[in-house]
């Protein structure tokens, strides 16, 4: 089995305001040698999942090339289809500046998710002049990565003389991994509402709880809300699966449902479709000594989101037990505590990679 890899350096366009965004884009597929089974191509790697890494605070240092979104990268991105770093504006060579609230960053994000639903990776004009834009379609199927370049067949509906645009495999199920405050500005984009097609679950590394007031100013609240109510529509999804109310039966008659060991979107038919419903998932990962945020102050934030997550379970599904909303909430939320690690992780990137492999399958 051979995992080959194209990766694409680029600028797309932010929606806001047309500024160029730096982004790095890796196409994963494996290839099979003569003999070998479809099915171990497809369990080598995942070509329906994508990974979006979002990096810590600009103005500090932070953008996509921060070590532990590499590390993480480096385990759980080799095994998805698709991943891809965003460097925010501000960082890197992305245009702008850091903004005060974060609101600006947020539309930089759905800039990139807005072409990952569509397909179609629109690169920056003004960066990528029409011959540079001819030549990276070239290079990918050049590749073997024929089927995520330019469709000009039109065969997906889609302008067949959109000769510019890489076009991008089909995402059925997304992971936005951000890193202090690249957790605070994916928390603010809420899957199931905004990008159902993606299935997009959460993993907060380092969330900056303790400076939100600095990194927002006064849309602190506005951020923690939007993150609770997520989690608590999450969990009250969870507990209708459990109740049996979104239950979807397969082709062959059996049953999709989760065993609560991480997320889901539904296991796949032999036909290699997924149910399309997803019960979106949470996992914070962080350090019992994070400079930002101590340990008690964490600890009292997850309870809270819990309880509010236990109580929307309750008031939708009053017909559960206990043992049953507290499964689906489970389900909905995951915390993992790295003893005496700060909020660098200097060292001890690879407890968070082993956290978020083993939560995200």
């Amino acid at each position: 089995m051979l995992i080959d890899s194209y990766e694409l350096a680029c600028f797309i366009e932010s929606r806001l305001d047309g500024r160029a965004l730096e982004a790095v884009v890796r196409f994963t597929k494996a290839r099979r040698h003569d003999g070998e089974p479809t099915a171990a191509a497809e369990d080598a790697v995942d070509a329906s999942r994508a990974v979006v890494f979002l990096h810590a605070y600009a103005p500090l240092g932070g953008n996509m090339r921060n070590k532990v979104l590499e590390e993480i990268d480096r385990q759980v991105g080799r095994r998805v289809g698709l991943t891809i770093g965003l460097n925010m504006r501000g960082a890197g060579r992305s245009e702008g500046r850091t903004s005060w609230t974060g609101q600006a960053e947020q539309e930089d994000v759905r800039s990139l998710l807005d072409m990952l639903q569509a397909r179609r990776l629109h690169l920056h004009a003004a960066r990528h002049p029409a011959p540079d834009r001819r030549a990276l379609v070239q290079q990918l199927h050049a590749r073997g990565f024929a089927e995520m370049a330019d469709g000009s067949d039109g065969s997906d509906g889609s302008d067949s003389d959109d000769v510019d645009c890489v076009r991008l495999p089909r995402v059925e199920h997304t992971l936005l991994c951000g890193y202090s405050y690249g957790a605070m500005i994916s928390g603010a984009i809420v899957g199931p509402d905004e990008y159902p097609q993606l299935a997009i679950d959460h993993a907060h590394i380092s969330y900056p709880y303790g400076v939100v007031w600095a990194l927002a100013l006064h849309r602190r609240a506005w951020y923690l809300q939007r993150l609770s109510d997520a989690v608590a529509a999450a969990a009250v999804s969870h507990a209708a699966a459990i109740a049996g109310d979104s239950i979807e039966d397969t082709s062959d008659g059996s049953t999709n449902i989760s065993d609560g060991s991480g997320p889901t979107t539904g296991s796949k038919h032999s036909s290699g479709s997924t149910r399309s419903t997803h019960q979106s998932c949470t996992l914070f990962v962080a350090g019992t000594c994070d400079s930002y945020t101590a340990a008690a102050t964490y600890t009292r934030w997850w309870d809270q989101l819990q309880t509010r997550a236990l109580q929307a379970v309750a008031t939708a599904h009053p017909q559960l037990g206990a043992a049953d909303a507290a499964q689906a909430v489970a389900r909905a939320l995951a915390v993992v505590r790295v003893a005496n690690a700060d909020h660098g992780w200097v060292r001890r990137e690879a407890e968070v990679v082993d956290a978020i492999d083993a939560w995200w399958r």
